[in-house]
């Protein structure tokens, strides 16, 4: 598959799992999260009240004079699609948050104006976040984010593995759409046991909320999916062999798990809450392991 991903990076990680058999190719894909135009203006010219209400949270800010516009996150996102041209995965795939004000057109259009820098020969899919579909998701915001994206849940194969994608901000709270998550476990019920009884070599699920950070039975946060849901998912995950699970949401870089079940939780393109740097993730996939690497957007 060409150079090592080790040699495309100075901010790394790796991880190598055992897989099943059914191998139909070594391949590498891109996961980019959290571009999310227009966080870094929302997040200046805080006072130092909010700013402490923020470190409640758990996220760590500091002051700065107010800005406007999206021109943070433009850099960011021309420099990761400029780099995903370099590398020229099978696909890359968002994890949500694409813009911070879905109701905002010119961040939208800022969106596709630099996806459409994206070689054409690489397949994008979406996922949603909570700013794309809303904290408390209405039967509204899903009809708007599925005429933009497409389906807001679904699935796809690519050499003999198998893809699921969720819509994390209907688990993290149905109250609006209650037959939406529903329909949502009845999907995962299929496509996950159609997977398993067709041999899938490998099967991962993409998301926007992490299901945990550390802990399978860590505490409800505003950065986790819920545990009554977090429970059912895991269950459903691990009875059907999903290896992995990749998510953002949390503007950095998370490594966990579950048994055999790995959690990644990937930092942002966009601004960054944490100590990692804006970036990407690349993922390359063998017949017997799974690397990943966490790649800096502020190097190089």
């Amino acid at each position: 598959m060409g150079p090592s991903i080790r040699k495309r990076a100075a901010v790394a990680t790796k991880a190598t799992q055992q897989v099943k058999t059914g191998w139909r190719g070594d391949f590498e894909f891109v996961q980019l999260s959290d571009p999310q135009f227009g966080y870094r203006a929302t997040l200046s010219g805080l006072s130092e009240h909010a700013i402490k209400e923020y470190a409640r949270l758990g996220i760590a800010l500091k002051t700065s004079p107010k800005v406007k516009g999206f021109a943070y996150e433009s850099s960011r996102y021309e420099k990761a699609i400029e780099r995903v041209n370099q590398i020229n995965p099978d696909f890359m795939i968002v994890t949500g948050d694409m813009v911070t004000d879905p109701n905002d057109p010119a961040q939208a259009a800022e969106l596709w104006r630099i996806t459409k820098q994206l070689n054409p020969n690489i397949r994008t899919y979406w996922v949603p976040g909570n700013h794309d579909v809303g904290n408390s998701p209405t039967p509204q915001s899903l009809q708007r984010y599925r005429e933009r994206f497409g389906s807001d849940y679904y699935a796809f194969d690519h050499k003999g593995c198998h893809f699921v994608v969720m819509n994390s901000a209907v688990c993290f709270d149905p109250g609006n759409v209650e037959q939406e998550w529903d329909d949502q476990l009845r999907f995962f019920r299929a496509t996950l046991g159609h997977a398993t009884r067709n041999g899938s070599h490998r099967i991962l699920v993409f998301t926007h909320h992490p299901l945990f950070l550390c802990e399978p039975d860590e505490e409800d946060s505003w950065a986790v999916v819920p545990s009554n849901s977090r429970r059912i998912l895991l269950d459903l995950f691990k009875e059907n062999g999903v290896s992995t699970v990749f998510s953002g949401h949390w503007h950095r870089n998370g490594y966990a798990k579950d048994e055999n079940l790995e959690m990644i939780t990937t930092g942002p393109v966009g601004f960054p809450l944490g100590g990692d740097p804006s970036g990407f993730r690349i993922v390359e996939v063998g017949n017997d392991s799974l690397e990943h690497e966490y790649i800096s957007l502020e190097t190089g």
